[in-house]
């Protein structure tokens, strides 16, 4: 008989990574539910890669109503398609730097994103849209948004 120690085998090196894999899912709060609704969330077209729809008239309604009224300036952009431009923003992921692409105006989507958060407008949309019936990748942009403010309001204030 041998004093050798016994070799390890691939299936204790895979239980082991297991293993770690679980405790740091564990340490960064990530459930497989949550992983779940985020490979639901990308099946339903949710990635940045994915095309950006514009809101259609049927969605336009449900938002609408929780905003403030359009600006009478002739050279101002539409409150449809400065929501769009900001959700086309949240649905890239973010950046909002595509959206200087996209509008003749960037400094103008700007201030008035700021003055929106200022008003509680996105969070107010936010939270009047959650049962309505927008697509849920349609939610997710807006509350997207919503939390941008809040984090521009935060840091305005403090």
């Amino acid at each position: 008989m041998s004093n050798e120690p016994n070799p390890r085998s691939p299936s204790d090196d895979v239980s082991d990574d297991l293993q770690l894999v679980q405790e740091t899912m564990a340490a960064l709060g990530i459930t497989p539910e949550s992983i779940m609704e985020a490979i639901e969330r990308n099946e339903a077209g949710c990635s940045a890669q994915a095309e950006f729809l514009p809101l259609s008239d049927a969605e336009w309604k449900v938002v609408k109503t929780a905003l403030p009224p359009d600006s009478p300036q002739a050279n101002t952009m539409d409150n449809r398609t400065f929501v769009n431009t900001v959700l086309e923003a949240a649905h890239r992921g973010g950046r909002w730097i595509d959206f200087r692409k996209n509008t003749p105006y960037p400094e103008a989507v700007r201030r008035r994103f700021g003055r929106w958060a200022h008003l509680d407008t996105w969070q107010r949309l936010a939270s009047e849209i959650r049962n309505g019936e927008l697509s849920s990748e349609r939610k997710s942009q807006i509350e997207a948004a919503a939390a941008w403010a809040e984090r521009l309001r935060k840091k305005s204030v403090s």
